[in-house]
Protein backbone atom coordinates (compact mmCIF):
# COMPACT_ATOMS: atom_id res chain seq x y z
CA UNK A 1 0.00 0.00 0.00
CA UNK A 2 2.87 2.38 0.90
CA UNK A 3 4.14 2.40 -2.50
CA UNK A 4 0.85 3.13 -4.11
CA UNK A 5 -0.66 5.82 -1.84
CA UNK A 6 2.54 7.68 -1.28
CA UNK A 7 4.17 7.89 -5.05
CA UNK A 8 0.58 8.74 -6.94
CA UNK A 9 -2.55 9.42 -6.50
CA UNK A 10 -4.70 6.81 -6.42
CA UNK A 11 -7.49 7.00 -9.23
CA UNK A 12 -10.32 4.81 -10.29
CA UNK A 13 -8.72 2.36 -12.33
CA UNK A 14 -6.26 1.47 -9.32
CA UNK A 15 -8.71 0.60 -6.71
CA UNK A 16 -8.80 -3.09 -7.77
CA UNK A 17 -5.11 -2.91 -7.33
CA UNK A 18 -5.43 -0.47 -4.47
CA UNK A 19 -8.03 -3.25 -2.70
CA UNK A 20 -4.79 -6.07 -2.82
CA UNK A 21 -2.69 -4.14 -0.24
CA UNK A 22 -1.73 -5.04 2.66
CA UNK A 23 -2.48 -2.95 5.88
CA UNK A 24 0.06 -1.06 7.32
CA UNK A 25 1.11 -1.14 10.54
CA UNK A 26 2.22 2.56 10.65
CA UNK A 27 0.52 5.69 8.58
CA UNK A 28 2.31 6.88 6.17
CA UNK A 29 2.94 10.62 6.74
CA UNK A 30 1.93 11.62 3.01
CA UNK A 31 -1.22 10.10 4.42
CA UNK A 32 -1.99 12.84 6.94
CA UNK A 33 -4.14 14.96 6.29
CA UNK A 34 -2.49 18.51 5.65
CA UNK A 35 -4.89 21.87 4.61
CA UNK A 36 -0.85 22.80 2.98
CA UNK A 37 -0.81 20.27 0.47
CA UNK A 38 -2.70 20.16 -3.01
CA UNK A 39 -4.95 17.11 -2.60
CA UNK A 40 -7.00 15.22 0.50
CA UNK A 41 -5.70 11.78 1.12
CA UNK A 42 -7.76 8.92 1.12
CA UNK A 43 -9.84 8.13 4.00
CA UNK A 44 -8.07 5.37 5.71
CA UNK A 45 -9.36 3.48 9.12
CA UNK A 46 -7.26 2.27 11.98
CA UNK A 47 -8.86 -0.73 13.92
CA UNK A 48 -9.07 -4.88 12.97
CA UNK A 49 -11.25 -7.52 11.04
CA UNK A 50 -11.13 -10.73 10.00
CA UNK A 51 -12.35 -13.25 12.86
CA UNK A 52 -13.46 -10.29 14.93
CA UNK A 53 -16.06 -8.75 12.30
CA UNK A 54 -17.70 -12.66 12.31
CA UNK A 55 -17.92 -13.07 16.22
CA UNK A 56 -19.19 -9.44 16.79
CA UNK A 57 -22.25 -10.41 14.55
CA UNK A 58 -22.57 -13.81 16.56
CA UNK A 59 -22.72 -12.00 19.63
CA UNK A 60 -24.92 -9.62 18.41
CA UNK A 61 -27.47 -12.36 17.52
CA UNK A 62 -26.75 -14.19 20.59
CA UNK A 63 -27.30 -10.98 22.77
CA UNK A 64 -30.48 -9.69 20.57
CA UNK A 65 -28.37 -6.48 19.61
CA UNK A 66 -29.14 -6.94 16.12
CA UNK A 67 -29.96 -3.62 14.51
CA UNK A 68 -32.50 -3.05 11.77
CA UNK A 69 -32.62 -0.31 9.37
CA UNK A 70 -35.83 0.47 6.85
CA UNK A 71 -34.84 -0.45 3.27
CA UNK A 72 -37.85 0.67 1.62
CA UNK A 73 -40.31 3.13 3.35
CA UNK A 74 -43.25 2.14 1.15
CA UNK A 75 -43.40 -1.37 1.58
CA UNK A 76 -42.09 -1.00 5.34
CA UNK A 77 -38.97 -3.56 4.59
CA UNK A 78 -36.36 -3.80 6.82
CA UNK A 79 -32.90 -5.08 6.87
CA UNK A 80 -30.32 -6.43 8.97
CA UNK A 81 -27.83 -3.43 9.40
CA UNK A 82 -24.83 -5.89 10.09
CA UNK A 83 -22.30 -2.57 10.55
CA UNK A 84 -24.16 -1.12 13.21
CA UNK A 85 -25.25 -4.65 15.14
CA UNK A 86 -21.51 -5.06 15.25
CA UNK A 87 -20.84 -1.65 16.79
CA UNK A 88 -23.68 -2.57 19.50
CA UNK A 89 -21.82 -5.81 20.05
CA UNK A 90 -18.53 -3.98 20.71
CA UNK A 91 -20.30 -1.04 22.93
CA UNK A 92 -22.26 -4.23 25.09
CA UNK A 93 -18.86 -5.99 25.09
CA UNK A 94 -16.90 -2.87 26.14
CA UNK A 95 -19.68 -2.40 28.69
CA UNK A 96 -20.16 -6.03 30.52
CA UNK A 97 -15.91 -5.34 30.95
CA UNK A 98 -16.42 -2.02 32.04
CA UNK A 99 -14.59 -0.64 29.67
CA UNK A 100 -15.43 3.27 29.06
CA UNK A 101 -16.19 4.39 25.19
CA UNK A 102 -13.79 6.84 24.36
CA UNK A 103 -14.70 11.18 24.56
CA UNK A 104 -14.73 11.65 21.69
CA UNK A 105 -16.10 8.12 20.41
CA UNK A 106 -14.51 7.89 17.00
CA UNK A 107 -15.88 3.75 16.65
CA UNK A 108 -17.48 3.13 13.95
CA UNK A 109 -17.59 -0.28 11.51
CA UNK A 110 -17.27 0.46 8.07
CA UNK A 111 -16.25 -1.31 4.94
CA UNK A 112 -13.05 -1.52 3.85
CA UNK A 113 -11.25 -1.38 0.40
CA UNK A 114 -8.04 -3.62 1.04
CA UNK A 115 -9.64 -6.14 3.97
CA UNK A 116 -9.24 -9.15 2.20
CA UNK A 117 -12.57 -11.32 2.12
CA UNK A 118 -13.90 -9.35 5.23
CA UNK A 119 -16.12 -6.47 4.38
CA UNK A 120 -16.58 -5.09 7.25
CA UNK A 121 -13.72 -3.75 10.21
CA UNK A 122 -13.88 -2.10 13.73
CA UNK A 123 -12.25 1.49 12.35
CA UNK A 124 -10.97 2.83 16.24
CA UNK A 125 -10.49 6.15 14.34
CA UNK A 126 -8.99 7.39 11.27
CA UNK A 127 -6.33 9.25 9.49
CA UNK A 128 -8.65 12.51 9.88
CA UNK A 129 -9.21 11.94 13.46
CA UNK A 130 -5.80 11.61 14.44
CA UNK A 131 -6.25 14.82 17.18
CA UNK A 132 -9.35 12.86 18.38
CA UNK A 133 -7.75 9.35 18.84
CA UNK A 134 -8.41 6.80 21.84
CA UNK A 135 -5.55 6.60 24.17
CA UNK A 136 -2.81 3.55 23.25
CA UNK A 137 -4.32 2.52 26.95
CA UNK A 138 -7.73 2.45 25.58
CA UNK A 139 -6.86 0.26 22.42
CA UNK A 140 -5.03 -2.05 24.24
CA UNK A 141 -7.79 -2.91 26.91
CA UNK A 142 -10.40 -3.37 24.11
CA UNK A 143 -7.57 -5.33 21.85
CA UNK A 144 -7.68 -7.60 25.26
CA UNK A 145 -11.62 -7.56 25.90
CA UNK A 146 -12.29 -8.34 22.51
CA UNK A 147 -9.40 -11.57 22.00
CA UNK A 148 -8.02 -9.50 19.27
CA UNK A 149 -3.97 -11.05 18.70
CA UNK A 150 -2.87 -8.73 16.14
CA UNK A 151 -2.42 -4.54 16.61
CA UNK A 152 -4.82 -2.65 14.41
CA UNK A 153 -3.65 -1.97 11.22
CA UNK A 154 -4.39 1.07 8.57
CA UNK A 155 -7.06 -0.34 5.59
CA UNK A 156 -8.21 1.67 3.33
CA UNK A 157 -11.75 3.27 3.41
CA UNK A 158 -14.52 1.66 1.13
CA UNK A 159 -15.76 5.12 0.21
CA UNK A 160 -13.31 8.34 0.40
CA UNK A 161 -10.55 6.15 -0.62
CA UNK A 162 -9.15 8.51 -3.97
CA UNK A 163 -6.88 11.24 -3.40
CA UNK A 164 -9.55 14.70 -4.47
CA UNK A 165 -8.87 18.53 -4.07
CA UNK A 166 -9.63 20.23 -0.44
CA UNK A 167 -13.16 21.58 -1.87
CA UNK A 168 -14.43 18.62 -3.34
CA UNK A 169 -17.54 17.07 -1.55
CA UNK A 170 -18.52 13.29 -1.54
Amino acid sequence: MQVMLMRRQILRADLPRAAATVPEVTLPRILIPHRGRKLRPPTLHYGWTGSLSEMLLQYANEHNLIQTMIYDRDLEVKKTDTFGSRLAAVFDIMEKHGLSRPDPCTLQVVGSLNAGNELAILSLYTNYDLRRAPLDEFVDALQKVLGEKDRPRWYIGLTKNTWVSWDHRY
